[in-house]
């Protein structure tokens, strides 16, 4: 949902601030009777392009703070220890913890999920295995009831990290296809290729890498660093979508003929999969008359039904009613 809020901020936000930051600035910048630049013309472009620029830099600058503080505490912050612990001081901090927040001394309606999710925290941690998974992928560990070695952690962090990038790159793919984005999409690939290649190394071996990013945030978990880079690329990258065109324009435009080219490809690509899809459904029918006249007869009463569940109200209700008949009867 934030992710979708955020996307939703950068399409509008910056264009609306800006004009409405402009407005003031004649407001304050030229007196009555005075010319003010109007739309169109080379002053007023002047004008808006320096503000929006600086909209979308102060934008982006709030959207990385916002994402480093949105992190919430992980299992170190919540029993007050530092990565280096040592195993007498865990167990220390846990005891003093619990008797902060035990049930029976602490009245409060949070005590008790607090109680739990202290112990949660000193069993991961007191875990050789799990402490090692938690600090790659997070509480999601928590679900992962069918791992029990590093590797089997590793393997299924593997394909949620999979799903991510593939998804991400698909949705670039597309929006270079469709002519979307289109100012420094060399180095977009370049720099999304290179943020997966930091994860795999942030997994596979934390101690060998020394990226200035890594350093940058050293004082994070591993899985909150992943956190941060993939949320870093996505902001950075619409911000410059946006303030590229701005800052370097070309009076070259696309024909639009080619754009609507490129996605008639993929709309052929994705019918021609469908049908294929639709025929292998079908093939245990392809030389059976008996079955293709019994497919056709249960098709044609499922359309029927169909319709009358969507527009016939009266037929839905005794419906129903039917089904509730024929369950008490069981």
């Amino acid at each position: 949902m934030t992710d979708w809020l955020s996307f939703f901020g950068w399409s509008f936000l910056p264009s609306l601030v800006t004009n409405w930051i402009q407005n003031i600035y004649y407001r304050i910048v030229y007196r009555a009777g005075e010319n003010i630049p109007k739309p169109g013309q080379p002053k007023h472009k002047l004008h808006q392009r320096r503000i929006y620029i600086f909209v979308v830099v102060v934008y982006l600058i709030y959207t990385i703070v916002e994402v480093i503080h949105s992190i919430p505490p992980n299992y170190y912050d919540l029993l007050g220890v530092n990565q280096d612990f040592t195993s007498k001081e865990l167990k220390s901090n846990l005891r003093k913890l619990q008797l902060v927040f035990h049930p029976d001394r602490n009245s409060e309606q949070q005590a008790e999920s607090n109680f739990i999710l202290l112990r949660k925290a000193y069993d991961t941690l007191n875990d050789p295995v799990k402490r090692f998974a938690y600090d790659r992928f997070g509480p999601d560990i928590n679900y992962w009831t069918n791992c029990k070695t590093k590797r089997d952690y590793i393997l299924l962090g593997r394909n949620y990290s999979t799903g991510f990038y593939l998804g991400t790159g698909l949705i670039l793919f597309i929006l270079n296809i469709l002519g979307k984005g289109q100012f420094g999409r060399f180095w977009r690939f370049i720099v999304f290729c290179g943020i997966a290649c930091i994860e795999t190394s942030l997994i596979l071996n934390p101690q060998s890498n020394s990226s200035f990013l890594s350093y940058l945030f050293q004082n994070f978990i591993i899985f909150e660093r992943i956190k941060i880079f993939r949320q870093l690329f996505i902001t950075i990258f619409i911000a410059l979508s946006q303030v590229g065109p701005v800052l370097f324009p070309t009076d070259n435009t696309q024909d639009i003929r080619s754009n609507l080219h490129n996605f008639e490809i993929l709309c052929n690509i994705a019918s021609d999969e469908i049908k294929n899809q639709l025929r292998s459904g079908f093939y245990p029918f392809q030389n059976d008359q008996n079955a293709q006249s019994e497919l056709r007869k249960k098709m044609e009463k499922l359309v029927v039904d169909n319709y009358l569940h969507q527009n016939d109200h009266e037929f839905v209700q005794a419906y129903n009613q039917a089904q509730q008949r024929t369950r008490k009867k069981k």
